[in-house]
This record gives structure tokens, C-alpha cells and sequence, in this order.
């Protein structure tokens, strides 16, 4: 289907439909679970709901084990210089006009912290509409408190170092078992997380407003 809304519309219009809604106009084209990921991807808390186009990172598991350290401050180095690679992305989304941009993670479920307090500010301060990972947070607690908008596979007090590395961006990566592409639409609400293509969105839209309709006259308050 040839796209004749600008994202920036499109966005805003999948915004004020349900997830069921969405889901419903996948299955009627015939896309059944083709970008519903795995029920165990799950919100930091109720009632966090998000849109917004797939920004993807690729995570590998880790290459070369973390050494011993002998104090405190060999240890702060050198997890410093592990996490100066893997979050060598950052500068990429600094550099970049992200708004309305969800964050992608594909880390294969390890249960290493890549999403924490810091960052998802970071993430929130650059206009993202928020971050799902296959994989781990940590700091869930800062993160509530700082109303991150947050799905993940795991929960988990590790760091990432020791467990993964970088593997690229904006590439297509698997995440709690659906493919996304950059680009995608990735929507999320207490029900989970679904992932629409492009190129079908907009027609998967033009279902949901008429299902969502047909919901509003039998049930007013909606």
C-alpha cells in the first residue's frame, strides 16, 4: 500500500486507537501474530502506554570475560571502558532527531541491565516515546519514579558488563520473538507490546478507527 500520510500524521492517529484495536486490524488483514511479541515482555508498571517508530540496537553476547578486579577504582575503570563500547550508541541518538522514536533492543533475553534510571532519562529528554527490550532494567524503582516508559523481558540488578557487547544499529534485530525493522511501528499499552509494519499501517489503521467506532456505539463509554 503507497502511503499517503506523513509519519508525523500517522503517529498521532494510531495514538488515539486502542492496542485491541490494532491488533484487530492485523488480523483482519490477515497478519495473525505476524508482530504480537511473547506475553512475558511486560511494562515497569500499569498504565504505561506509547507509539512510535522502531529505533533498533543489536546486542551480542559477550566475547571475552570481565577480569578480576584488585579495588574499587580498577573495577569503575574498567567497566567504564566496557560500557564506552556498548553504549557507543548514544552518541548516535544525540546526533539524530529521535522524537517519537521508540527504542528497540535485541539482547536475546540476557539478563543484563542495558535500560537503567540514567539512560531512560536520557531516552525521555530527547523526545523518545519510550524503550522495549528483549532483555533487562534495572533501577526499576529510579526508573518508576522518573515515569520511564519501559517493556522488558527481565527484570534484573546486573550491569551489562561481563554479558553483552554491540552488535549494530538500526538493523533488523529480533525482539520477544517478532522481527522489527527500523521503522516499524512499535505500540505498547498494559495488554503488551505490537509491532506493524510500514507498509501496512496505514490500512491497519483505517480498520482499527472502524472498529473502534462500532465499539463506541455499543458501549458509549469508550
Amino acid at each position: 500500500m503507497t502511503a499517503t500520510m506523513t509519519d508525523k500524521e500517522l503517529i498521532q492517529e494510531i495514538r488515539k486507537v486502542r492496542l485491541a484495536d490494532l491488533s484487530d486490524g492485523m488480523d483482519a488483514l490477515g497478519l495473525v501474530n505476524v508482530g504480537s511479541m511473547n506475553t512475558n515482555m511486560r511494562p515497569l508498571r500499569p498504565g504505561i502506554s506509547f507509539a512510535g517508530f522502531a529505533w533498533t540496537l543489536k546486542l551480542l553476547p559477550a566475547q571475552k570475560s570481565f577480569q578480576a578486579c584488585s579495588s574499587v577504582e580498577e573495577y569503575m575503570q574498567n567497566n567504564g571502558k566496557w560500557c564506552s563500547d556498548t553504549y557507543s550508541y548514544h552518541k548516535l541518538l544525540k546526533s539524530e532527531d529521535v522524537t517519537d522514536k521508540v527504542l528497540v533492543i535485541d539482547m536475546g533475553g540476557v539478563a543484563g541491565g542495558i535500560l537503567g534510571s540514567e539512560n531512560t532519562m536520557l531516552y525521555k529528554r530527547l523526545g523518545m516515546a519510550g524503550a522495549v527490550v528483549d532483555g533487562g532494567c534495572r533501577d526499576s524503582y529510579e526508573c518508576n519514579l522518573q515515569e520511564a516508559n519501559v517493556f522488558s523481558t527481565v527484570r534484573t540488578f546486573h550491569h551489562i558488563t561481563g554479558r553483552v557487547s554491540m552488535g549494530g544499529t538500526n538493523i533488523p534485530v529480533e525482539c520477544a520473538g517478532v522481527t522489527v525493522h527500523p521503522g516499524d511501528i512499535i505500540c505498547a499499552d498494559d495488554d503488551g507490546v505490537l509491532v506493524i509494519p510500514r507498509t501496512s499501517a496505514e490500512e491497519v489503521l483505517k480498520i482499527a478507527i472502524e472498529i473502534l467506532e462500532q465499539a463506541k456505539n455499543s458501549c458509549p463509554a469508550l
